[in-house]
């Protein structure tokens, strides 16, 4: 009798955890493998700090061939189709099948749903923000706009983050004066998953700073030359700097298997993070699992720990165990208010009652932790 064999696809936050996590309680007959088309991943949530020059362009990224030493293996390869009734994904790489199957594949990026923003600026990936970095690093004076289109976006902090940090990034330049940031969100209001009081405290914190923030005002088109902004509400705006928040879709290839059912993203077990076929699990962004009035928040200290829930709960049906706690949904997210100080936003998103959440004050010892947290991602301990 063979060993069972766990697919992971995407070597994310998520996919990273159910690996290491799952082979933590699985001996060595039982094969886990990580499917990425990149060998190098980059963590966004360093990308505000990058495009001011306060991260290191090559210090974002870790390389999944490193798991090979914990026994995992990585298949660098395009994924072309998930097949859940045979039990079989088709890579370039060739077809890999499995026993068990996690989608750790995050959102893909819908540059198209907003015309010109995919040749705006942006900060939501690692080429973009490396683009916006060198845009920065020669602006004297103008205007800054920041702007999201829809939700659900990938770690809902990031604009306000991203403005507050350009606002500190300015100050430290002597250029502040000569600068206008602004920053617009289709929500009602900014860090609405973290409860009315988070959310004017934001509010204050960007007033505090002289940081335009336009609610209910999702970016619907930018202009050709990148300099013309129109949005929900019927206004527009022009700008030396146009940076969007692409909209956010599910993988085409995770559309076309048939595990979202048809819906925005794919539906899981709360408990376990299992879709309506048994033994195939979603993480991350890629899934939805509703709390309260909203959805875990899509960013990676999320997808981490569903991750490790996930790997748990696989290498119990393997070993025949007893199955483990559900997931809690507890999660905390960073963001910075400059490269010194960072809050934590976040808590516990499953809690009876209603997600339990907490905006902390900024502080240095926050970014400190934020730091370590960084550390820790390339090291692959998160």
């Amino acid at each position: 009798m063979g060993g069972s064999k766990v697919l992971v696809l995407g070597g994310g936050f998520g996919g990273v955890q159910a690996a290491i996590s799952a082979r933590a309680d699985l001996d060595a007959s039982h094969e886990i493998t990580i499917v990425d088309r990149n060998r190098v991943t980059h963590m966004c949530g360093m990308n505000p700090l990058l495009i001011v020059g306060e991260r290191n362009t090559d210090k974002t990224g870790r390389s999944l061939g490193r798991l090979a030493n914990r026994g995992i293996k990585f298949v660098e390869a395009n994924i072309d189709l998930i097949d859940t009734t045979g039990q079989k994904v088709e890579t370039s790489a060739g077809t890999l099948d499995y026993d068990y199957l996690v989608i750790a594949l995050g959102a893909a990026y819908d540059w198209d749903a907003v015309p010109g923003a995919k040749d705006a600026y942006s900060f939501y990936d690692f080429d973009y923000a490396r683009r916006l970095r060198r845009r920065l690093s020669r602006l004297k004076r103008g205007k800054i706009v920041l702007a999201a289109s829809k939700p659900p976006y990938k770690c809902p902090p990031a604009p306000l983050e991203t403005a507050m940090i350009i606002n500190w990034w300015a100050r430290k330049k002597g250029i502040r004066k000569d600068l206008d940031i602004s920053v617009y969100i289709p929500e009602l209001g900014p860090l609405g998953v973290a409860g009315k009081e988070a959310s004017m405290r934001v509010r204050n914190a960007l007033d505090q700073r002289g940081i335009e923030l336009v609610t209910g005002a999702g970016v619907t088109e930018v202009s050709m030359n990148g300099r013309e902004a129109s949005f929900s509400d019927g206004s527009s705006t022009t700008a030396d700097i146009i940076a969007t928040v692409p909209v956010h879709k599910i993988p085409d290839i995770v559309a076309a298997s048939g595990v979202s059912n048809g819906k925005p993203w794919v539906p899981v077990n709360k408990a376990t993070l299992e879709t309506a076929t048994s033994n195939v699990f979603a993480i991350g962004d890629v899934n939805v699992v509703p709390s309260g009035d909203f959805a875990i928040p899509k960013a990676g200290v999320f997808a981490a720990g569903q991750g490790t829930k996930v790997g748990k709960v696989i290498a119990s049906r393997v070993n025949e165990t007893d199955a483990p706690e559900a997931y809690d949904g507890v999660g905390f997210c960073f963001m910075a208010y400059s490269a010194g100080t960072s809050a934590t936003v976040g808590g516990e998103f499953l809690a009876k009652g209603g997600p339990q959440t907490v905006l902390s004050e900024p502080s240095v010892s926050g970014m400190k932790s934020k730091d370590r947290f960084e550390r820790d991602w390339r090291n692959f301990k998160i």
